[in-house]
Order: structure tokens, then sequence, then C-alpha cells
């Protein structure tokens, strides 16, 4: 799933947007009922802004242009007419100036709202903070998380995106990783400090490859299942864990249990 990082670079690839009146299409008949090009016909980008894992247009007069890619979504940008991975027919969207030129493909979530139903929204209006904002704040983080389940893992705090907004599969396992800490822990379990730099940490190494413009992400552990650990060369391990079965890698000698007791849904034994 493409994660903050990823719809960052998209936001910042679509800034020549702002401040054009551009031209829209949305070839998918699926689309068609939410007469798109119609109704942003003639209105001009005041911003294009990324908040977690959301792309939010904004257009003169209030209306929001709200996507989300989810697992199979995707972004081309480019020139104006250039060649493109996908066959443009299939474009659920795209918007276009002479300058540059955004398709969006099999994005799950493509909606167009106003300004009222964008305030009320049940998705972007509960995003938690934004870790590729400058002043993310990990405290703040911290108190929402701690009005979350008692039983909640520390993997499933770095997914919900009402507690921090952006992290991913890949970033979850990196920054458990970096912080040799046992995936299946319960937030509970940690005080204040650790989880507050757990949090912090995973924020961190989403702004600092944002900013090194790497295309692709430094992993050490995610999806390296049965190969050797980075640091120790334990073998690797992947399991699914959560409500959503999404796969976690860990390193089973550098992030031991923090508590020898059996829990629920723990990991096997290496």
């Amino acid at each position: 799933m493409p994660e903050g990082d990823t719809l960052a670079g998209v936001a910042r690839r679509l800034q020549p947007l702002v401040g054009r009146v551009p031209a829209i299409a949305a070839p998918q008949p699926r689309h068609a009922p939410l007469r798109i090009p119609e109704r942003l016909a003639g209105r001009a980008v005041e911003a294009v802004e990324a908040h977690g894992k959301h792309l939010v247009i904004r257009f003169a007069g209030g209306l929001v242009l709200h996507s989300h890619l989810r697992m199979s979504g995707r972004w081309e940008i480019g020139p104006p007419g250039g060649a493109t991975r996908r066959p443009r027919e299939r474009a659920w969207l795209v918007v276009a100036t002479d300058e540059v030129e955004g398709l969006l493909f099999n994005g799950p979530v493509l909606e167009l709202l106003t300004p009222a139903q964008a305030r009320l929204h049940p998705a972007l209006g509960r995003l938690g903070p934004d870790v590729l904002d400058a002043g993310f704040d990990a405290g703040r983080a911290v108190a929402i998380a701690r009005r979350g389940p008692a039983e909640q893992t520390v993997a499933d705090v770095l997914l919900d995106q009402r507690v921090l907004a952006g992290v991913g599969n890949v970033w979850k396992s990196e920054a458990l990783f970096d912080r040799r800490l046992d995936p299946w822990t319960r937030a509970a379990d940690l005080d204040d400090a650790a989880l507050g730099d757990l949090l912090g940490r995973a924020a961190a190494m989403m702004r600092a490859h944002v900013a090194s413009g790497a295309a692709r992400r430094p992993v050490r552990v995610y999806g390296r299942a049965n190969r050797p650990c980075p640091a120790c060369g334990t073998r690797l391990r992947a399991r699914a864990q959560g409500d959503e079965g999404r796969r976690t890698f860990w390193c089973p000698a550098c992030q031991p249990p923090l508590r020898p007791v059996p829990r629920r849904g723990s990991p096997p034994s290496a």
C-alpha cells in the first residue's frame, strides 16, 4: 500500500496545478454519476495537499477532490500527453495543464466533496498528526494512542491513522526493527517515553526518506523474510498481524518479546 511518503511525493509533483484552471477528465464510467469534470469546469486549483495517505486537491469555491490509493491505486505524473504505463482510457481521473498531467488509476476512493462534506468526512476528520509535518508532535500521538484498546499492539498503533497519519506496513516493520521492539508488544506495556520514541522515530525515518529524494525505501527487514538479519544474521520472520492480517517482518533475536509470559496472538518461537 502506498504510504505517506508516496503521497507527499505526488502532492509535490502536482504543485504546478496550483493557481491554474486544469482540464479534467474522468474516463471510467463508474465515476460518471459524480460529474467531476462538469462540476470543476472553470475552477482554479487553490491547493494540492497530502495528509497521511490521503490526497486532497482544493478548488476555488470550496470543492475538494479527495482520493486514497489503498492497495491498488497509483498516480502517474508527467508532461501533458506523455507516455503512461497503463492505458489512458483506464484512468479514473486526469488532471492536466500545459505544465503537468496527473492520471489516477485504480484508486478505490475518489470523491468530490462540498466544504461541509469535507469538514464532516469520516476519514479526513479523524486523521491523527501527519508524520511528515515538520511540527509532528509525538506526545500528542501518544495521548491519542492511550485512548485505544488495552490489548492494542505497538504494530497496531503505528498503523492506526487516527493516532498518526501516514505510516503503512513498510515503515511499521522498519520502525519496530529500528527500535528493537517485538511487534506483538502491547502499547500499554510501554511507558509514554518509550511509545513516543517509537512513534517519533517512525516519523523521522519517513521524513528522512522524503528529504533524500530516493525512489526506493531503504528497507532492512520489510519483504526480507527468511533472509539474514542485517544486524545479527538471524533468519528474519514474517507473519500476518492485526484484524486486517497485514504482514509484519521482524528479527526474533533483535526484537525479543518484552515479557516471557504467553500472549494471545504472540508470534511462534524462532
